[in-house]
C-alpha cells in the first residue's frame, strides 16, 4: 500500500519549516545551498508532488474561466461556447460551465459561485443587467467580458451582435419589396439586445420609411416555438390585437425576433393553408442551419456567431494577462483594467436572402 506524505511530513523530514519547503518547490526566494539540497533530495525519495490546485491558488491563478450561459439548448450559444472552448482549451485553460436556464435567480447563484471557485475570469452571457447584477459583477475579484448585452450598465468589456442594425436592415429590405404592413413576432424587453433592441430596429425601419407602427401588427410572446405558432395565427386571423382601435388586414410579411419563432410561424402558416412567399413573406434574425433547410428556406440576418466565441475568449485572456502584469493584487489590477476603459465590440451582420421573402401585391383581407 502506496504511503502519501504530505508537506508538513517532507518539512520534518528535513527539519526546515513548510515555508522553506514551498520556497524550494517555486523556487521563489533564496534558501541556502545546503538545505535547499537536503530538502530536493527528500522530495526525490519520498516522491512528494505538490497539489496542482494548492500551487494554483498560491499563485492566485487557477488556470480556470467561468462560462454562464442562460440556455444550454440553443445551437446559436452551443456555436458561440465552441468558439470559446476552442480558444480557451489552446491557451491551457479549463472551463467551469454553468446553465442559468434563464433565471435571474440562477445568474446571481452561479456569479457567487465563481466569486467562491476563484476562477481567473468569467464570461458572462447576460439576457438583461438589473442593479443586482451590477452590484454582483462590482463584488467579483476576477475580471468579466459580458457576451450579448453592451456594457453600458457595467464597467466590463462587452462583445453584443448588433442587434438593432440587423433588424433595421431587415425590415427595410421588407420595405423594398413593397411591404407596408409588416408584423412583428416579439420577444419581452427584459433581454435588451435581443427583446429591445430588435423590436427598436423594426420600429426605426417603419419611421425611415414614412410607416406608422400599427399595435396590432406587434405580438410579444416568449423564445418558445410555440409563441410563433400562436403569433403568426393571430396575425394573419387579424386579432393580435382586439381593441386597440387599429386598422384591420392582415400583414403582407411577418419579422421574427428570432429564428425559433420564424421556424414555428412558417410551420403554422403552411398548416393553415398560406402559401410563402406568395401569400406573406417571413424574416428573421439569426442564422443556424435549420433554416438553410426549412421548406421554404428562410431568409435572416446571419452572424458569425463562432468568431464571436474565438473573440469572447480571447477577450477574457487579455484581460487576464493584463492583470496578471499589474501590480497590487487581482483586484487592484481588475479595477485598473476597467478604469483603462473597456472594450465593446459590436458584432457585424450578413443579410441571406433565400426563399421565404417576395414582393408583395395588392392583397384583400383573405387568402388569394
Amino acid at each position: 500500500m502506496e504511503v502519501r506524505v504530505n508537506i508538513k511530513d517532507v518539512a520534518k523530514m528535513a527539519g526546515v519549516s513548510i515555508s522553506t519547503i514551498s520556497r524550494v518547490i517555486n523556487n521563489s526566494a533564496f534558501v541556502s545551498p545546503d538545505v535547499k539540497q537536503r530538502v530536493e533530495k527528500i522530495l526525490e525519495e519520498t516522491g512528494y508532488r505538490p497539489n496542482a490546485l494548492a500551487k494554483e491558488l498560491q499563485k492566485n491563478k487557477t488556470n480556470t474561466i467561468g462560462v454562464i450561459l442562460p440556455r444550454i439548448d440553443l445551437g446559436t450559444f452551443a456555436v458561440i461556447f465552441d468558439g470559446i472552448s476552442a480558444v480557451l482549451n489552446a491557451n491551457g485553460y479549463n472551463i467551469l460551465l454553468a446553465n442559468t436556464r434563464d433565471r435571474f435567480e440562477e445568474e446571481l447563484r452561479y456569479l457567487d459561485l465563481m466569486h467562491e471557485k476563484r476562477v481567473d475570469g468569467i464570461l458572462y452571457f447576460a439576457t438583461g443587467m438589473c442593479e443586482e447584477h451590477k452590484r454582483a459583477i462590482s463584488k467579483l475579484r476576477m475580471p468579466v467580458v459580458i457576451v450579448g448585452q453592451p456594457n453600458d450598465a457595467v464597467n466590463c468589456p462587452a462583445i453584443f451582435l448588433d442587434s438593432f442594425g440587423a433588424s433595421r436592415a431587415m425590415v427595410q429590405y421588407l420595405v423594398s419589396l413593397g411591404h407596408r404592413r409588416i408584423g412583428c413576432l416579439a420577444v419581452p424587453d427584459h433581454d435588451y439586445n435581443v427583446g429591445t433592441q430588435r423590436r427598436e430596429g423594426y420600429l426605426a425601419a417603419l419611421a425611415d420609411n414614412g410607416i406608422d407602427a400599427d399595435p396590432s401588427l406587434i405580438v410579444t410572446g416568449d423564445f418558445e416555438f410555440e409563441s410563433g405558432a400562436r403569433g403568426a395565427q393571430l396575425l394573419m386571423e387579424g386579432n393580435a390585437a382586439k381593441g386597440s382601435g387599429a386598422p384591420n388586414g392582415r400583414p403582407s410579411a411577418i419579422f421574427c425576433i428570432t429564428d425559433r419563432l420564424a421556424v414555428a410561424a412558417s410551420g403554422q402558416l403552411i398548416r393553415s393553408g398560406w402559401k410563402i412567399p406568395d401569400d406573406v413573406s417571413v424574416a428573421c434574425v439569426d442564422d443556424p442551419l435549420l433554416l438553410r433547410y426549412c421548406a421554404p428556406s428562410v431568409t435572416t440576418m446571419s452572424f458569425d456567431y463562432t468568431d464571436m466565441g474565438i473573440r469572447a475568449g480571447n477577450m477574457i485572456i487579455d484581460c487576464i494577462e493584463k492583470i496578471s502584469s499589474l501590480r497590487g493584487g487581482q483586484e487592484a489590477g481588475a479595477r485598473a483594467v476597467q478604469q483603462n476603459g473597456p472594450l465593446q465590440v459590436a458584432l457585424p451582420f450578413t443579410m441571406k436572402i433565400r426563399e421565404s421573402t417576395g414582393c408583395t401585391v395588392a392583397r384583400s383581407g383573405g387568402k388569394q
